[in-house]
């Protein structure tokens, strides 16, 4: 396995994190308003999922090698077009563009890695993704913030488009093209009406909408929990951190290998089940110290599920037509975070915290799991 490429996954992720803590200060900075600045956040997200789909696609015909140089050049010049954005107008069209152009990436890279991997190490190369994506959310927002600080909102994406030079570099030097000149010839032998309605894929579908609505819910409900409990907004990036932290561990650790050990979608049931029993005891708990031990327990569910997913896209893909349902895996991620911060909006607006409510969503979505990998003739157990 190219160790090199989780570097490349990093330099990936890296991007979407780092603007967390300063895209909508930026947009005030340059005049919109609190409803404004709010569009160009989630504009990305939107147009992140276009850019999915067609990576995905593109990386089944052209090659993940070429597909990760075009996103990665793409990336510079629309990272150094934040330099010099004078108005508003000019920065939500720079949101859409970058959201698209980072979409390209994620398909190709997780299908370049799934590729590479021996079928029985496939888990466990996943696992190690998700410590790649794991040093970018720890990495990112503290980048973003310092340099913010220090030299302003300019120089954070002067130094973003660097990193990305690099990573061309890294991808010209280290990586070697993974697809065949057949599987490339023959792409088109499934389109995408068959890969969205393969049963054995939905399952992996619904699970990253699943996780992301969960994620989402985190993100909008955990400031409101904090703040409920008498504590500082400082407080919920801590919070945050504890279940990246204890995922990682179980990525990077011999605790991964679980995932060579046990079926995929009983990982992923499993994690849903757990992160569904995360957000419920975190609508109830009155102190700081159990919301830490919700955190944990969440970031137990987190490791089992995220590594799972991918390995059920692996095993059940063929690799001309891989990089297309990895493109509509990470679409329902994107679509999963939307819909779990809106659903959270409105539970929050009657019950003060909506991860309750959020838990049983999940709980039904799981069910809804059951059900698809029942009919799917999955050969491993639920």
């Amino acid at each position: 396995m190219n160790k090199f490429l989780y570097l490349i996954i990093v330099i990936c992720f890296l991007d979407l994190f780092v603007q967390l803590p300063i895209i909508t200060p930026f947009a005030l900075s340059l005049g919109a308003d609190e409803y404004t600045a709010g569009i160009i956040v989630a504009i990305y997200s939107l147009f992140n999922m276009v850019g999915n789909v067609f990576g995905g696609f593109f990386s089944d015909k052209f090659g993940r090698k070429n597909m990760l140089l075009l996103g990665m050049g793409l990336q510079v010049v629309i990272l150094l077009t934040y330099t010099v954005v004078p108005s508003v107008g000019l920065l939500m069209l720079i949101r859409v563009v970058h959201g698209f152009s980072s979409g390209l990436l994620t398909p190709a890279a997780f299908s370049l890695v799934a590729d590479i991997s021996k079928k029985k190490a496939i888990g466990r190369s996943m696992a190690l993704t998700g410590v790649s994506i794991g040093t970018a959310a720890v990495l990112g927002p503290a980048l973003g913030g310092i340099i913010s600080s220090q030299a302003g909102y300019e120089m954070v994406y002067l130094v973003m488009s660097g990193i990305f030079v690099f990573g061309i570099l890294l991808i010209l030097v280290t990586v070697k093209e993974s697809t065949t000149e057949q599987s490339r010839k023959i792409h088109y032998a499934t389109n995408y009406g068959q890969i969205i309605t393969r049963p054995s894929l939905i399952v992996a579908y619904i699970s990253a909408f699943t996780l992301m609505v969960s994620n989402g819910s985190l993100a909008f409900g955990l400031p409101l929990k904090v703040a409920a409990v008498g504590l500082s907004d400082q407080s919920t990036g801590a919070m945050l951190s504890v279940f990246g932290i204890v995922a990682i561990l179980v990525f990077a650790t011999p605790a991964n290998r679980i995932y060579s050990k046990y079926s995929p979608v009983a990982l992923v049931a499993s994690g849903i089940f757990i992160v569904a029993m995360a957000m419920i005891f975190l609508h109830f708990v009155p102190t700081v110290f159990l919301i830490y031990m919700a955190m944990v327990i969440y970031g137990i569910g987190f490791s089992f599920i995220f590594p799972s997913m991918n390995k059920i896209i692996g095993q059940n893909t063929e690799m001309h037509e891989r990089g297309k349902a990895n493109g509509i895996f990470y679409s329902f991620f994107s679509l999963g975070s939307v819909a779990g911060s809106y659903l959270s909006g409105i539970f929050a607006t009657y019950f003060e915290t909506p991860f309750l409510f959020i838990g049983l969503i999940l709980i039904i979505l799981l069910g809804g799991i059951y059900t698809v990998h029942k009919k799917s003739g999955f050969r491993e157990s639920f």
